[in-house]
């Protein structure tokens, strides 16, 4: 995807500059970014300062943005795989309530697939690593996952455990500086809404940078507008978590009161993750969702 944005904005003229590694951002009057291309240390003042530098931005670091973040609750652990015996017919998920284990496959064809497991921070341990596959796989089988489908599998890529809580930027744009996807917020990706929120980021701020010749009142338009809905999604997030993510009685019980209530009415039950973030969640839509009303 990163090749086919990059060729698509050479080709609409844009100047792409293989290697440059970027030193710093000033912000004291017309932003500048100060980088090092070809060996040469240069200071490009510019409009404009797109920072879509990932979850541990230096952009928003330089520009002075202030980083909120969740607790840790949920570890993601993910690895890629060839010649597994999944269907290709797209993703499959199991979840195990109890331990409040969650694994996910997502078929890339021909046998390649991504698998996932999603798992509490109380467990206290990391996967990482080939010594910690049988571990992974063997937590993915009690979640619900079939065994026959991990039998063959052989990875192809590094097991590694990432954090899942939440870490955003309330309004991320000032003093010329937009941040984009993972540096504005980086979304728990139990839930897999990263890419969504970034390729949202960028039309979103697109529009509002081709509606007026004032880049400032854009960037601030594209900010506000990126609070609304990456708050509906986190707010969701929370929802999600709670309800199937967390373990206990009283999580058991919840379950057993609003799920059956799903069942009969599935309006109770946002479509965040499929269809995105436009619906407002408010009370009344979380304790329809709770069953609490």
């Amino acid at each position: 995807m990163q090749e086919a944005l990059i060729a698509a904005a050479m080709h609409a003229g844009a100047d792409v500059w293989r290697g440059a590694r970027v030193q710093a951002i000033t912000t004291n009057g017309l932003p500048t970014v100060i980088a090092h291309i070809a060996g040469h240390e240069r200071e490009i003042p510019t409009r404009l300062v797109v920072g879509a530098d990932g979850r541990n931005s230096m952009t928003r670091s330089w520009a002075g943005f202030a980083v909120h973040r969740d607790l840790d609750h949920i570890l993601v652990a993910g690895v890629l795989f060839d010649e597994m015996d999944a269907p290709d017919d797209g993703a499959h998920t199991w979840r195990d309530f109890p331990s409040g284990r969650v694994a996910l496959l997502f078929p890339q064809g021909h046998g390649r697939v991504r698998a996932y497991l999603c798992y509490l921070t109380q467990a206290g341990y990391h996967l990482s690593g080939n010594a910690a596959l049988p571990r992974f796989i063997e937590h993915c089988l009690q979640a619900g996952a079939p065994a026959q489908y991990y039998g063959k599998a052989k990875a192809v890529g590094p097991l590694a455990t990432f954090r899942g809580a939440d870490t955003w930027v309330a309004h991320p744009y000032h003093h010329g500086v937009a941040l984009l996807g993972d540096a504005a917020a980086t979304s728990d990706p139990t839930w897999g809404q990263g890419l969504s929120l970034t390729v949202r980021d960028v039309r979103v701020l697109r529009d509002h940078l081709v509606r007026t010749d004032n880049w400032e009142e854009a960037g601030h338009a594209y900010a506000e507008e990126h609070d609304r809905y990456y708050g509906v999604l986190h707010t969701y997030e929370a929802w999600q978590t709670q309800m199937v993510m967390t373990t206990g009685p009283e999580a058991d019980a919840r379950r057993a009161k609003a799920m059956p209530l799903w069942r009969e009415d599935p309006t109770r039950f946002p479509d965040i993750v499929h269809s995105g973030p436009d619906q407002p969640l408010d009370e009344t839509a979380r304790r329809r969702y709770l069953g609490e009303e």
